[in-house]
Formats: structure tokens, sequence, C-alpha cells
């Protein structure tokens, strides 16, 4: 059966030390300057000012992805509910931060954090002789209708260079995927912004 062309970013399963992912989580401001909306599952680089925004094809220095949205400040404008009254109320309605919005978002921050996510197959497929290698992503829009990210997996982009942002670890083993076109990937971030080899 085809694999399902169902992108939604990069989604925490787990860990590699096996502890609970959701023990890694922190709260990171999002400015107005931002000028990209943030959706649950896109991937998340630091700006220079503190800021964080949405990370863009061959960031390195990655935080982690967006797993949650809060409330924006009290007197926004962009008509998103403000029931709990404030921006430090996490709001699980929320599915997306629109661009040019200030905000606060939720990011998995472990550097050992692993994330499911789906391939673009534009040019080439993976194969599970890539497990162990190194790759980047596609920035893909998200849907403003449904929340899901539109980050995928850049399957052509397979390679050693220790600069590549994503070490594969495995296909995502249900049956209802199987390696081909839109295959599920277990994946971490091999150049965190917390990790030893970036001098954290």
């Amino acid at each position: 059966m085809a694999n399902a062309d169902r992108p939604s970013g990069f989604r925490p399963v787990g860990t590699v030390s096996g502890a609970p992912w959701q023990g890694h989580l922190m709260t990171f401001d999002v400015d107005s300057s931002n000028g990209t909306a943030i959706f649950l599952g896109d991937l998340i680089a630091l700006e220079a000012d503190g800021n964080v925004a949405p990370a863009s094809a061959g960031s390195t220095q990655l935080l982690g992805a967006c797993v949650g949205i809060y409330h924006s400040d009290p007197g926004d404008s962009t008509g998103r509910s403000l029931e709990g009254g404030g921006s430090n109320d996490l709001n699980l309605s929320l599915k997306y931060l629109p661009a040019n919005t200030a905000g606060k978002i939720l990011v998995t921050v472990g550097p050992d954090v692993l994330y499911e996510a789906q391939e673009d197959s534009a040019v080439s497929t993976l194969a599970l002789t890539d497990r162990g290698a190194n790759v980047d992503f596609v920035a893909g829009a998200g849907s403003t209708t449904t929340g899901r990210s539109g980050y995928e997996i850049d399957s052509d982009t397979v390679t050693s260079i220790a600069s590549a942002p994503l070490r594969i670890v495995d296909i995502v083993r249900r049956e209802d995927n199987e390696v081909g076109t839109n295959a599920k990937w277990i994946v971490r971030i091999h150049t965190h912004h917390f990790s030893a080899a970036n001098g954290v």
C-alpha cells in the first residue's frame, strides 16, 4: 500500500536515552518582526536577539520543534481567543502563530529528542542504508486550516557532511508506512544549539 502524502512537520516521539521527551521543553519569545507563521511541528532556530523563528533549510544551531503556542498579550488585534487572559496561558486550540505577530511558543530543546517526519521524495527517496547519515530539511508552508506544519525531510540531500542538520535514525515501523515515496522516518537534530558539538 502506498504511503499517504501527509506532511506534519517534526513530531517528537521519544529520546535516545529513553527519557520522556516532555521533560525537554522551554518557552521562547517570537517578536513581531518574524515574517513567517509558525506551525506545530516547525523546526525552530534561535535568533541573534534571543527570540526564535522558524528555521530555514540549511539552518544549523537548531533548538527543536514547536509543540505549543501561547496566548498573545491582552489587546492583541489578531482575533485570537484570550480566554484565561494573559500571555502566559498555553492555548492548545491555537493551530499556528500568524506572521508578524509577537507571542510565545513551546519548543522541544533536548539534543537527544527523536522526531517523526515525512520525506519529501521530490527527487529521490530514502533507503534503509541511509540510516546513520545526515540530511537537510524542507521548510514547507503549513496549513492555516489544519495547523499542520509543512516541514519535511529533504530526501535528496543525504550526506556524511557533519554540518547537515538532521541525523537519520530509522524508518517508522508501522503497518501504514514502508520505505519509498512519502515514507516517515525517525530523525534527531544533529546540529543542535545545545549539543556539545556546537560548543555548549
